[in-house]
């Protein structure tokens, strides 16, 4: 069945699973979480920010151009892989100021609860005076560790005179959609498209939906009005793979580079997850030259300007996309210091 027949009777579906969602978890304060150096703090009414509260309050009075929020879930039996990688982010927040929410109990089965938390914040911060809301949210899988903490989110986001209607900016992967890490505005847009991605979940199950709520916020976004607020920008950016230790990590669209402000760890098929998790944790933790660098030291500001510019020029998002994607991050002289190494090692082989 087509996806534009769902969602001819959207408003209808969508205003069921939102009033029974609401009305669930504002009656459920012990189900927020929001962090303040990591010590959890429950209030579903309260903006908890980082130790750095001053500046934050300073954004908030001043009208700053844009607040930003992190948000993510994690429940279950404690995991201390995911434990590590949430803490990550601590620095992170209090280097930028960011207030971080973690949903700590189950709301929905599966991984819906994950739809479920990112419309209680979005509806929590539309509550408010808009002088005193957060812009954006950054969501983020338990399983992704900051490497960068210096490079703040809202280098990220579209200039506000070119591109006004855009409210989500994701990534996708080889299998499409990858929802593990993106940044979403806080809007009734975006209210909608998550409350639209429940309703397929609970009203139509005969969609197909592979990889569940990734699947199903795809669909949603797959609706012809909704596409022209959509960004896809290049994955490793603020979704990349970790390094595998190659020739070929620098060109790999999927791999982050260093100086990458995170690394997700998706799938986990060898076991190793744990492993990985362990050791780019304590590579963040130790904060080497190599990925610990402020944003003019690295390729983002270059490579974000030229994508906003050639998308307000007309160019194909997805050419584009392509194209910055394959960059590697290195110099001229680490390239030209790359090739040495490999030619004295071929050099060596073949004496």
């Amino acid at each position: 069945m087509g996806i534009a027949s769902p969602f001819r009777s959207a408003k209808l579906l969508i205003a069921i699973p939102v009033f029974i969602l609401l009305l669930t978890l504002w009656s459920h304060s012990d189900f927020f979480s929001v962090s303040k150096g990591y010590q959890q703090q429950y209030s579903p009414n309260e903006v908890v920010v980082p130790d750095n509260v001053a500046a934050f309050k300073q954004q908030v009075a001043t009208g700053s151009k844009y607040r930003i929020g992190k948000l993510t879930a994690s429940f279950g039996e404690p995991d201390p892989s995911y434990e590590e990688a949430i803490e990550s982010h601590q620095l992170h927040n209090q280097l930028q100021g960011y207030p971080h929410y973690i949903l700590r109990e189950r709301l929905m089965s599966g991984l819906w609860s994950k739809h479920a938390w990112i419309m209680t914040i979005i509806g929590q911060e539309l509550a408010k005076p808009e002088t005193e809301r957060l812009h954006w949210l950054f969501w983020h899988d338990r399983d992704t560790v900051i490497m960068n903490p210096q490079i703040p989110l809202d280098i990220f986001l579209p200039p506000e005179d070119k591109f006004p209607d855009i409210n989500l900016i994701c990534n996708n992967d080889r299998n499409g959609l990858n929802n593990g890490v993106f940044l979403l505005r806080i809007s009734d847009w975006s209210f909608k498209l998550f409350a639209a991605a429940l309703s397929l979940h609970e009203y139509h199950p005969e969609i197909t939906l592979k990889y569940t709520e990734q699947s199903a916020m795809e669909e949603a976004i797959k609706v012809p009005w909704r596409q022209k607020s959509v960004a896809f920008v290049p994955q490793r950016w603020f979704n990349g793979y970790p390094p595998i230790g190659n020739a070929q990590d620098q060109k790999a669209p999927r791999i982050a580079r260093p100086g990458s402000v995170l690394i997700h760890f998706a799938g986990n098929r060898d076991g190793g997850r744990p492993q990985r998790i362990a050791h780019w944790h304590e590579v963040a933790k130790n904060r080497t030259a190599e990925w610990d660098k402020p944003a003019n030291q690295t390729m983002y500001l270059q490579e974000i300007e030229e994508y906003w510019d050639r998308l307000y020029r007309g160019e194909e998002m997805d050419d584009v996309v392509k194209e910055l994607g394959k960059r590697s991050w290195l110099s001229h002289d680490q390239n030209l210091e790359r090739r040495e190494k490999r030619s004295k090692r071929r050099r060596h082989q073949s004496s």
